[in-house]
Order: structure tokens, then C-alpha cells, then sequence
């Protein structure tokens, strides 16, 4: 194996820390098709269990007790679970094992370089909340495990941290428009409505054909509607440097703190206060635009920039604190810093009149 895909093993955390489980792509597909009295059941005992393991991600002491503890399921049914894993050769008790203290090898597969990175949390559950494993099982949808795991197994280490524009985003409904330009640098409008767009091989699980696409995507929506409300699942607005599947991600936004009862700005609400006021500036001459876009976000950038646009990204609310994460998570941080910095930059030059200077954006080296 080459040094660069061994780097690539490492950074997305396989063996380190026990904050989060690995899961086996293998693994996971064959829990969907080995006989089972209850898939749900059969599924949700095996996340558990993988939840108590350690660095090794194998060897847990959890059993039937965890899974009544964690996910409300009743410790027979628990048991009668645990023991068609045992016989799907999915996990073998070990020899350490007596009937009051089991203990489980779970199986994992040597050459699955790309596994899907759990957090314990879904299981364990955040401060004060009921864990989201509970939730998804309590709707008694295996297939709404299904679509939670599999979207976990599409997350991306970009900026972002979120599951392909390709796979699921909200898109623009309407194209960004230029409302001015105004020396080095042309005001943009983004709209933040948007229309849902998925699509991928797992989507085909939640897909029946029906008389019209309305009919055969509800099963689809529904669930993802109902991961959004089960506090699963959100959707962050990002600009992109595009409306296609394709864009690159540029900084986020956070819009709708600005109408919380209980103000608290973020890194994300002041990057966007400052872009909306120095936009507001530049077109201080102009009250009509204003009043026009007035719904949109309006957004300075270089005079040959292309049209910009805002996307929602898919995003976990319980996210794998690997290193991957980690990387990930550093990376947004100095984006919505040096995008601060040129904003406060263009706002220096436009108050004193002069509209010569563009917006340098650089990802580089950290902005001076």
C-alpha cells in the first residue's frame, strides 16, 4: 500500500480513541440481509454492541443490559438479537465469557479501507438528551436506521464535514443575480429559497416506483423529513461559487440567529452581519436594489468571480469526533477567518469612497 493511502487510513481515525465505533461496509450490508425475527431489533443490537468497544473497535462488554439501558429494547428481545448475530457469524462470544458477564468479538474485515465512522453518542446520547438510536428505533423504521447509517457512510472530509452536494442538498430554486458593479467588485443577490435534490445508489432502499416522482420519492422525503425533527439530521447554508452539485464550498452563514429571542453571535452570524453590511454600503447609493433584494443575501465579490450561489448541506448533529473531523472542523474555522479579514478590508476602502480594491480571497497561507 502507498505511503499516501496509508497517510489517508490514519487521518480518518481508523484504531484511535474511543469517542467513536468503526463500522465495516461489509459488515453493515450483511446486517440487512442475514435472517432476523426483527431487523430493527437485529440492526439496532449491533450498533450498540459496536458502541462498547474500545480502541480496537472488536472486543465489547456490552450485551443485552446495554441495549434495554441505551435503546429501550427489552432484554429478551435484546437476547434473541444478539444471539442471530452470534449464528450470522456477525459476532462470537469470547472465552472470557460467563452468562452474567458476556463479552463479544464483533466482526470486522481487514481490507475495508473505507469504513463508516460512528459517534458513541448516537447510542450513549448528548448532556441531557435521549440518545438518537432510541429515537430512530422508537418510530419502529428499520429502514430510518438504515438512511441515518448510510448518510453517516457519504460524509465528505471537506470543509463542510457533510454529506456530496450530489447525494442530498437543498438547492437554490432561483439563480443568484448581479445587482451592481462597482469597480473591482460586482454585489451579488443570493436567494435563499430552495427546492430538496437527492440521489445515489442509497436511495434505491427508500424508492417505489409509483404513478408519479411525487409518489415514488415520499417514503424517501418522509424519512429525511423525519431525521430533520428528530434532531438527526439538519441542513447548513453554505455559499458556494456555484448552484451546481459540483460547486466548491466557500464559507457558511447563519442568518436566522439574527431573529433568536436570545442573540448569541457565532463566528458564522458575524462573518454574514459583516458581509450584509458592507454590501449595504457599496450600494448606499442605490435604495431601490436594497429594497428589491431585501430577501436575498447580498454578497460582494471580485468583478470576474462567477455567480455565487446558497446551498444547504446534509450535516450529521451528532458528528464522529475523528481526526478527519478534526482536520475538517480547522479548515472552517480559518475560512470564516480570512473571509473576515477581506470583508473588513473592502469595508475600510468603501467607506472612505474608493471601489478599486477588490476582495482578495486566498486560502493559502493564513491572510496577514
Amino acid at each position: 500500500m502507498s505511503s499516501e493511502s496509508e497517510a489517508t487510513k490514519q487521518l480518518r481515525g481508523k484504531g484511535r480513541g474511543s469517542s467513536f465505533s468503526v463500522l465495516d461496509r461489509a459488515v453493515w450490508s450483511r446486517l440487512w440481509e442475514v435472517p432476523a425475527t426483527n431487523r430493527l431489533n437485529l440492526v439496532s443490537a449491533f450498533i450498540v454492541l459496536l458502541a462498547g468497544t474500545g480502541a480496537d473497535h472488536r472486543l465489547t462488554k456490552w450485551s443485552a443490559k446495554a441495549c434495554e439501558d441505551y435503546v429501550g429494547m427489552g432484554k429478551p428481545r435484546a437476547q434473541l438479537a444478539i444471539g442471530e448475530l452470534i449464528d450470522a457469524g456477525l459476532i462470537e462470544r469470547t472465552e472470557g465469557s460467563t452468562r452474567l458477564r458476556p463479552q463479544y468479538l464483533l466482526k470486522h474485515l481487514p481490507d475495508d479501507a473505507d469504513p463508516i465512522f460512528l459517534p458513541n453518542q448516537l447510542v450513549t446520547g448528548l448532556s441531557g438528551e435521549t440518545p438518537v438510536l432510541r429515537r430512530v428505533r422508537e418510530t419502529g423504521d428499520p429502514l430510518l436506521l438504515r438512511m441515518l447509517i448510510d448518510m453517516y457512510g457519504l460524509i465528505q472530509l471537506d470543509a463542510t464535514f457533510s454529506l456530496p452536494l450530489s447525494q442530498l442538498r437543498e438547492a437554490p430554486r432561483e439563480p443568484s443575480r448581479k445587482v451592481a458593479e462597482l469597480g473591482a467588485n460586482a454585489v451579488w443577490a443570493l436567494p435563499s429559497d430552495h427546492s430538496m435534490k437527492a440521489k445515489g445508489d442509497w436511495v434505491r432502499p427508500h424508492y417505489n416506483e409509483g404513478p408519479t416522482a411525487e409518489a415514488s420519492w415520499a417514503n424517501f422525503w418522509d424519512r429525511v423529513s423525519l431525521l430533520k425533527k428528530i434532531g438527526a439530521l439538519i441542513f447548513e447554508p453554505w455559499v458556494f461559487d456555484g448552484d451546481g452539485e459540483d460547486a466548491e464550498p466557500m464559507f457558511p452563514i447563519n442568518v436566522v440567529s439574527f431573529y433568536a429571542p436570545n442573540y448569541h453571535p457565532d463566528e458564522e452570524a458575524e462573518l454574514t452581519s459583516a458581509i450584509i453590511e458592507v454590501s449595504e454600503i457599496m450600494l448606499s447609493e442605490q435604495a431601490y436594489a436594497l429594497e428589491r433584494y431585501s430577501e436575498c443575501l447580498l454578497l460582494p465579490l471580485p468583478l470576474h468571480h462567477r455567480s455565487p450561489a446558497i446551498q444547504g448541506v446534509a450535516k450529521m448533529r451528532v458528528e464522529a469526533d475523528t481526526p478527519g473531523r478534526r482536520m475538517t472542523f480547522a479548515q472552517r474555522k480559518k475560512r470564516l477567518r480570512q473571509y473576515a479579514q477581506a470583508i473588513e478590508k473592502l469595508k475600510a476602502t468603501v467607506v472612505e469612497g474608493a471601489f478599486d480594491a477588490p476582495l482578495r480571497l486566498s486560502f493559502g497561507e493564513e491572510a496577514a
